[in-house]
């Protein structure tokens, strides 16, 4: 039996790939790297591989793809393929597929978590009584603070993510309305959700906004200067979707004066965020003006235990479905797919 090769250029598992070598199967050989730089992976390993596993450390260009003489399919570890130049994959022959279904419940669990983190206060609460039990015993300090019930959680993007948001949002009070041109009319009824339009709909109407968009070129920058202008003063903002969806100048000075109540991000651009932005300094600076008002989590929504066994055994199982039965799933590319 031949073996099939398999590079993993940007995924490094503490368990050894453990996981993915129990349902592999000896015909099976597995290049692994941990690298940013393609060039440091020698052009033999990109030329044999049959498949590829990719992150989100290297960026899978057309100059990489040129490099794949035999690779039949590119698997997302995860559900955003932006940095996967699908059209090139597609012009070689080469499939791109994601995982869109292995960490939902993460996502949307870290979502309201974010908002949990503000309107009751938690993490400053602890900090702030950590750093002096004297003036920290003092429920007073949470400038965010606020009832939940009643409220109007704005939802951009009803997908999977979004529809789970939305259920955990319901069954906290509040209202929920959501914005999503892309979802057919009529969905909401079945949700029994609040649609929206039109963005500016959503954005003057919603007391937290949680996004859960694709990053695309219509979505790029999304939350700007103006749709932040066009919020309600106070808002919070979550977002656990993709970092080029937030401009983090207008997050900052939608912070800074009051037009944005509070933030959490889960995702930047770039990633790590740069250290030097405004935002980031004035929070690592713990300027009074921030505290309470901001949080920043490292694109970790998505991550379990579980949810991360199941997405490294779907990812993997996609590429071998392929290869070994010509069963191709949750390909985001078929339409430029030349085979």
């Amino acid at each position: 039996m031949a073996v099939i090769q398999i590079l993993y250029p940007d995924v490094l598992s503490a368990d050894d790939h453990a996981v993915e070598r129990a349902i592999s199967g000896g015909d099976v050989e597995f290049a692994i790297f941990n690298e940013r730089d393609p060039g440091k992976i020698s052009s033999k390993i990109w030329s044999d591989c049959q498949a590829m596993v990719t992150g989100l450390s290297m960026p899978i260009d057309a100059q990489v793809i040129s490099r794949l003489v035999k690779c039949k399919i590119i698997a997302r570890l995860g559900v955003g393929y932006d940095m996967i130049d699908t059209v090139a994959a597609g012009d070689a022959g080469i499939a791109v597929c994601n995982v869109p279904d292995y960490g939902t419940n993460e996502v949307a669990d870290h979502a309201i978590a974010l908002l949990l983190s503000f309107t009751r206060g938690i993490p400053q609460y602890t900090e702030t009584y950590r750093a002096d039990p004297d003036k920290g015993w003092d429920y007073k300090i949470t400038p965010a603070m606020t009832r939940m019930t009643g409220k109007c959680f704005g939802i951009i993007g009803l997908g999977r993510i979004g529809t789970a948001a939305a259920m955990r949002a319901k069954g906290f009070g509040m209202n929920v309305m959501a914005y999503d041109p892309f979802v057919p009319y009529g969905q909401e009824l079945a949700l029994n959700v609040e649609r929206a339009y039109n963005l500016d709909e959503l954005l003057r109407t919603a007391d937290f906004i949680s996004i859960h968009t694709p990053a695309t070129e219509l979505t790029y920058h999304l939350i700007n200067q103006d749709t932040v202008s066009k919020m309600k003063p106070g808002v919070i903002i979550v977002n656990t979707a993709r970092g080029p969806i937030c401009d983090l100048d207008a997050i900052y000075s939608g912070l800074k004066s009051g037009q944005i109540g509070a933030a959490g991000l889960d995702v930047f651009d770039p990633e790590p965020p740069d250290v030097n932005h405004p935002l980031m300094l004035a929070w690592r600076g713990r300027e009074a003006w921030l505290e309470g008002r901001f949080a920043a989590t490292p694109h970790a929504a998505f991550f379990s235990p579980t949810s991360s066994k199941i997405l490294r055994e779907k990812a993997l199982q996609t590429c071998l479905d392929y290869l070994k039965n010509n069963e191709l799933r949750n390909c985001v590319n078929v339409e430029h797919l030349v085979i």
